[in-house]
């Protein structure tokens, strides 16, 4: 109906928990221009990229949203997703952009659908995709992470008994409470990790 009623208008995301803000700019007038500061939550995922295979929008920028109460960041490159994207438009999917990253975020739609919780989605991606790639996912009773099997794209988790956090490099955790007691580790290759609450 959005789309009859008003072309202009793009649906960044659908569900009764998860907010998606997205906006192209530097991070700190993004969450300016969106009050990031005054939100709360039990978990929120940020990404900032640098766009090397697709338009610089805001359509294109992360995170994508293709199933409800689910979001996906990704830092990498899939190669064989213009044969997926074809087979889960097959399948009913739909498409906003020509990013790999929505492809990704469709697939674990997809398969949840279908019956799979997010890790064993996770799972199937390994087998199912390829190209390099570290995946955050937001659900809304928690968060997954995973990289391919060859794990080139940096990563980084801390954990305490208050927070799972994931970045790219330690800097981005480095101010977190706590965190000269938290257990930092890499993330493995073709593992998954997931958190619910």
């Amino acid at each position: 109906a959005l789309a009859e009623l008003r072309p202009s208008v793009r649906v960044m995301g659908a569900g009764e928990a998860i907010e998606i803000y997205k906006e192209v700019g530097l991070p700190v007038e993004v969450v300016k221009r969106f009050d990031v500061t005054k939100m709360s939550g039990s978990h929120g995922i940020g990404h900032t990229r640098m766009a090397t295979e697709s338009a610089v929008t805001t359509l294109g920028a992360h995170p994508f949203s293709t199933g409800p109460d689910q979001c996906l960041v990704h830092n990498g490159s899939l190669s064989n997703h213009n044969n997926l994207r074809r087979e889960l438009i097959r399948d009913g999917m739909l498409f906003e952009t020509e990013n790999d990253t929505e492809v990704a975020a469709a697939y674990l739609s997809s398969k949840i659908a279908h019956g799979q919780n997010l890790g064993e989605a996770l799972e199937s991606s390994l087998n199912d995709l390829d190209g390099f790639f570290t995946f955050v996912v937001g659900t809304k009773n928690g968060f997954g992470v995973v990289r391919d099997p060859i794990s080139c794209k940096p990563a980084v988790m801390a954990e305490t008994d208050q927070y799972v956090a994931f970045g790219s490099e330690y800097r981005a955790l480095a101010n977190l409470p706590g965190i000269e007691d938290a257990k930092v580790w890499e993330p493995e290759p073709s593992t998954v990790y997931f958190w619910e609450h």
